[in-house]
């Protein structure tokens, strides 16, 4: 099975300079009037803080996803969206045998998910983390259905 978040991924990058955009024209236009777009400095801090957080929210959860079950090997590929096509920094590909993988589990953190595949190489456990928050509810479920697959097939060769 194949899957991907291609659809939702390629709409990060625009999102994300709208962004910083909108964080540049804040700081802009309460200079030029004179400190007066927002009743107080609270606020304009408060804005600030928002927005700040949701840039780094973009930046680190806007991440391509591709999962590939078809063969002996499983592979996920994890690649940033912001800046992934002129430098490659935080691409991640990994690729397990389908008999490796022991289990995995699913963090579902608020606005954050994470997924955890635990496989053995020489008797050692070793774990694998990706980002899946930009993951859609019936792709998270096939990607769930498929790794069940994987992993009851290897139970019963044991």
């Amino acid at each position: 099975m194949r899957l991907s978040n291609h659809k939702l991924v390629r709409k990060i990058p625009g999102i994300y300079y709208f962004s910083v955009i909108f964080f540049l024209l804040l700081i802009f236009l309460n200079q030029q009037l004179g400190k007066q777009l927002f009743p107080s400095s609270k606020y304009y801090y408060a804005s600030h803080i928002v927005v700040g957080l949701w840039l780094i929210y973009i930046y680190f959860a806007g991440k391509y996803f591709e999962y590939d079950s078809e063969g002996s090997l499983v592979s996920f590929l994890n690649r940033g969206a912001i800046l992934s096509e002129f430098i490659n920094y935080r691409t991640n590909v990994y690729e397990i045998k389908k008999e490796k993988i022991k289990y995995y589990k699913i963090y579902n953190l608020l606005f954050y998910r994470r997924l955890m595949i635990a496989y053995s190489t020489n008797g050692l456990d070793k774990y694998i983390y990706t980002n899946i928050s930009m993951l859609s509810a019936k792709k998270t479920r096939y990607l769930k259905l498929s790794l069940d697959k994987i992993i009851a097939k290897n139970q019963i060769n044991l």
